[in-house]
């Protein structure tokens, strides 16, 4: 069954990939990039920062050594996530051999490949979304491509040396591919990016609920879930298989995680000890930096049902919003949910990295107006500045780095109440916006609305 997932029917469904007169748009980006890799690697030995990239290292050197993940060694990570760290080792071999140096560069190149696909993928979908807007107003989408580019040069300390952003690329083209009608293939990508990274799991309900309601097509549900449960066999009857202790053992590992240091819950403990409310004190925790204080067993329980609670309420509203419309909403509406939802899964956790922001960088580019991505664009260096040059001042509690993660914080909950009023304008009272400022989930965005 054919489905418009546009909302309009007279949008058009496909655009040339190949418009030279373009390109230079990503062209730039992708050099600004490489600029950044190169500058990167150079700069890596002397960089304040512990480099999980030594930790993927040994994982892949002990499983091209016959070791299997998760039977032989505890692995922290879902199982696909071995891929991001077996491609770089094994391209080793041909250029000189497995080693840590090299690979490093390698595993930089590969973030690097994966960052700029993400960046064709959102440029795509943007042109895709917003085809009047681009074709009459075409700075538009290069200073959106900018911003996705200064971005991620901001977060590169984190983006470089983590694999988060090949769940991110996984995710964006799950999106991509839902969006050309492709049930099955976005299942299954985003089915990969769940056994890599656990977050883009979340998003399934939202997809389910779209295909209920805007087109009624059980079809494409069954094909979707059929893709999702696929790629998780695929990835996790192996383990199973041979490895099944070892992945209970990397459930209870994040299960039993307390509160980590750069969370909202844990500058209320810290605050709460300079009050002398509480006892608090750092700690080494499951591989970061965690707080010791009577606190964090009942705020870690708070945090576990502020998400499953939070994330609850985000899909009865998509759900109300989707039948009071009778299912006709535009898929900018439904992508900005997707970034909505994603942003709420961080914000709530109870571990909150640097490398959680590169997520949402994928999506920056299509939220509507600019003050959300220069809010975004100034939280990102606030997340990398206390972890790790202020490290010792975390450590021991010390005031300075804690404002700055509560201002960071206190932006990425600004950005969730804008998602909020652009998604669900008349929903929330307190939130509402003028009614002459209130955009229809249903019609097409004009340009002054879309910049």
């Amino acid at each position: 069954m054919a489905f418009n997932l546009s909302g309009q029917p007279d949008l058009p469904q496909r655009w040339h990939a190949i418009r030279w007169s373009r390109l230079w748009v990503i062209i730039a980006c992708g050099l600004a990039l490489l600029v950044t890799l190169g500058a990167f690697n150079i700069l890596n030995g002397i960089l304040p920062t512990a480099d999980d990239v030594d930790l993927y290292f040994r994982y892949a050197r002990w499983t091209l050594s016959g070791e299997l993940p998760y039977r032989d060694f505890t692995i922290e990570y879902p199982p696909f996530s071995l891929v991001f760290f077996l491609l770089p080792a094994i391209l080793c071999y041909p250029l000189g051999g497995l080693e840590i140096e090299r690979y490093k560069i390698l595993f930089h190149t590969e973030c690097f490949a994966l960052n700029l696909a993400t960046l064709w993928l959102a440029y795509t979908l943007f042109k895709h979304l917003y085809p009047a807007v681009t074709s009459k107003a075409h700075h538009n989408l290069a200073w959106r491509m900018a911003a996705f580019t200064f971005g991620s040069i901001l977060i590169s300390l984190y983006l470089m040396q983590r694999f988060d952003v090949g769940a991110s690329f996984l995710t964006i083209l799950a999106i991509w591919l839902f969006y050309k009608q492709k049930p099955a293939w976005s299942g299954a990508a985003l089915g990969l990016g769940f056994t890599a990274k656990l977050y883009p799991g979340i998003l399934l309900p939202l997809v389910l609920l779209y295909f209920l309601y805007v087109k009624n097509d059980w079809r494409s549900i069954r094909r979707y879930i059929a893709g999702f449960c696929a790629a998780c066999a695929v990835v996790l009857v192996p383990f199973l298989l041979t490895g099944a202790d070892g992945l209970r053992v990397f459930l209870s590992y994040h299960l039993d995680r307390g509160i980590e240091l750069e969370t909202i819950f844990a500058t209320v403990i810290v605050f709460g000890s300079y009050l002398g409310l509480t006892d608090a004190l750092s700690m080494t925790d499951h591989g970061g930096l965690g707080l010791a204080s009577n606190w964090v067993k009942p705020l870690a329980s708070v945090s576990t049902l502020l998400t499953v609670a939070g994330l609850l309420l985000i899909y009865f509203m998509v759900w109300r919003t989707l039948r009071k419309n009778g299912g006709r909403v535009r898929i900018d509406w439904f992508v900005n949910v997707v970034s909505l939802t994603i942003l709420w899964f961080i914000l709530a956790n109870k571990v909150l990295s640097p490398q959680y922001l590169v997520w949402l960088l994928p999506f920056m580019p299509i939220w509507r107006g600019w003050y959300k991505t220069i809010l975004f664009l100034i939280a990102l260096p606030l997340s990398f500045i206390p972890f790790p040059f202020l490290i010792d001042w975390l450590a021991r509690l010390d005031a300075l780095p804690f404002i700055i993660l509560a201002v960071r914080n206190a932006l990425l909950a600004v950005i969730f109440v804008m998602l909020i009023r652009d998604i669900w304008p008349n929903s929330f009272g307190f939130l509402n916006r003028r009614q002459s400022d209130k955009p229809s989930p249903t019609t097409e965005l004009t340009e002054s609305e879309a910049a």
